[in-house]
C-alpha cells in the first residue's frame, strides 16, 4: 500500500478566550469536518461537545476567528443534559450545515495504571445511550458564514428518546439488528425493544461515521459493524415532514426507507466521506472498527447514487479504487475527517488524537491550535 504525498500544512487557531481545557479539548478530539463558501469557512465537529467549531480562512491560509454555535441554539428542546452529540459527519450542500451524531452507545475507557492488577465489577461491562448521539439535522447558513436559528427552513429527523426515525427504520434489518449478539446478567437480552443498539460501537456495533448530502440525498458511512470484512453504506432521502422536521421516503427494496451498499475496504470501517467535486464519485476515509492502529486509506467510490440497492462494490469489480494510505502513528495521528478543497483538486485531513508535533503550543504549554494536512488527489 502507498502513502499519499502531502502538499502542505494548515495551521487551525482556536479563540484563546475559551478555557485552556476547552481548546485541548476541541484539538484532541476532531471528527466531522467541511469547507463552505468557496472554502471561507471550515466547520469542525468534536466527540465531546455540544458545539460546532467555525473558523474563517486567513491571509496565508491559515485558519482563525473561530466561533462556536450551541445546538441548544438552533435545534428545538436540545437537552445538553442528554449527552454530547459525538458529531461524526458534517457536510454544506445548497445552503444548509448538514450533522450527524454517532447514533452508537458506548462503554467506559478503562484507564490503565502501572498498579492496576484487576477489573472493577462496571468496567467493560456498563453500556450508556446519550439522546443526542441520534441527531440528524440540516441548519441553513446565510452568506456571511453564520448558522440562523430562528429559519423556517431548519429541520431534523424526528427524535424520541435514544432513537429517531433512523433507527427505527433499520431497528429489524437483518444485518444491522445486533441483539442477538448482545446478552446482560444472567444470559437475558437486554431491555427495550431498541436493544440492537447496546453493542457498543467500539466492539463492532453500530458507529455512523461519515456523512455526505446531494439534494435531499444523504450517504452514511458505518464505521461498524463490519461483517466478515464487508463494510456498510447506508442511503436515505428526506423530505419535508411537519415544521422543522424530516422524513425519510421509501427508496428500498421491499418499501425500506433506506439502501444498502456493501463495501470492500480491505476489512476497514468508514471512517468519513465527501463527494469529489460534481462527477458524482464519492470519497471514503477508512480505518479500523476498533480502537486499533491500522491502515487509514482513501478510496473513491464510482457512483454510488446509480448503484441498486444491496450493491457490492470492491476493488476487483472496479467500483471501488484505492487512492493511497493517510499515515498515522501509534495510537495518535489518527485520520478522523476529510473535506475537498476543490480549488486546488486536494484535501483537507484533520486528525484525533494529534502527536505533540501536530499541536501549536505557545508558552506554559499552552495549546492555541492544530496543523491539519493537505493531500492532492490522485
Amino acid at each position: 500500500m502507498k502513502d499519499l504525498n502531502k502538499l502542505d500544512r494548515i495551521k487551525i487557531f482556536c479563540d484563546l478566550s475559551l478555557d485552556k481545557e476547552i481548546r485541548e479539548e476541541i484539538i484532541k478530539n476532531l471528527s466531522g469536518v467541511v469547507l463552505s463558501h468557496q472554502g471561507k469557512y471550515l466547520w469542525l465537529g468534536t466527540d465531546e461537545f455540544t458545539a460546532i467549531e467555525r473558523f474563517t480562512r486567513l491571509d496565508g491560509g491559515e485558519f482563525g476567528e473561530h466561533k462556536r454555535f450551541y445546538f441548544k441554539e438552533f435545534i428545538d428542546d436540545f437537552n445538553e443534559e442528554k449527552g454530547e452529540v459525538d458529531i461524526e459527519g458534517l457536510d454544506y450542500s445548497d445552503g444548509y450545515l448538514w450533522i450527524v451524531g454517532s447514533h452508537s452507545s458506548k462503554t467506559i475507557k478503562i484507564k490503565i495504571d502501572k498498579d492496576k492488577f484487576e477489573l472493577d465489577n462496571k468496567e467493560l461491562k456498563k453500556v450508556e445511550r446519550e439522546e443526542n448521539r441520534y441527531l440528524l439535522a440540516r441548519i441553513p447558513v446565510n452568506g456571511s458564514g453564520e448558522l440562523e436559528p430562528n429559519s423556517p427552513q431548519k429541520a431534523w429527523l424526528k427524535r424520541d428518546g435514544s432513537n429517531n426515525l433512523l433507527t427505527k427504520a433499520f431497528a429489524k434489518d437483518e444485518y444491522l439488528n445486533l441483539a442477538k449478539m448482545t446478552k446482560g446478567n444472567n444470559n437475558k437480552t437486554l431491555p427495550g425493544e431498541e436493544f440492537y443498539l447496546y453493542l457498543p460501537s467500539k466492539e463492532n456495533g453500530l458507529d455512523i461515521e461519515g456523512l455526505a448530502v446531494f439534494g435531499n440525498k444523504i450517504l452514511l458511512g458505518f464505521r461498524g459493524p463490519v461483517l466478515r470484512g464487508i463494510a456498510i453504506l447506508l442511503e436515505i432521502e428526506v423530505e419535508e415532514g411537519s415544521l422543522h422536521e424530516l422524513t425519510l421516503k421509501a427508496i428500498g427494496d421491499e418499501g425500506r426507507q433506506y439502501k444498502r451498499h456493501f463495501l470492500d475496504l480491505d476489512g476497514l470501517g468508514i471512517r468519513e466521506l465527501c463527494f469529489e467535486a460534481d462527477n458524482g464519485n464519492l470519497l471514503i476515509l477508512a480505518g479500523p472498527t476498533m480502537d486499533l492502529d491500522g491502515s487509514h486509506s482513501l478510496f473513491r467510490l464510482k457512483q454510488p447514487l446509480t448503484l441498486n440497492d444491496n450493491s457490492l462494490s470492491s476493488q476487483k469489480n472496479k467500483q471501488l479504487e484505492h487512492l493511497g494510505d493517510i499515515p498515522h502513528g501509534k495510537k495518535s495521528d489518527r485520520a478522523e475527517g476529510l473535506t475537498l478543497d476543490g480549488e486546488t483538486n486536494s484535501i483537507l485531513v484533520v486528525y484525533d488524537s494529534p502527536t505533540e508535533e501536530r499541536l501549536i503550543v505557545e508558552d506554559r504549554d499552552d495549546i492555541v491550535g492544530v496543523h491539519a494536512d493537505i493531500f492532492p488527489l490522485p
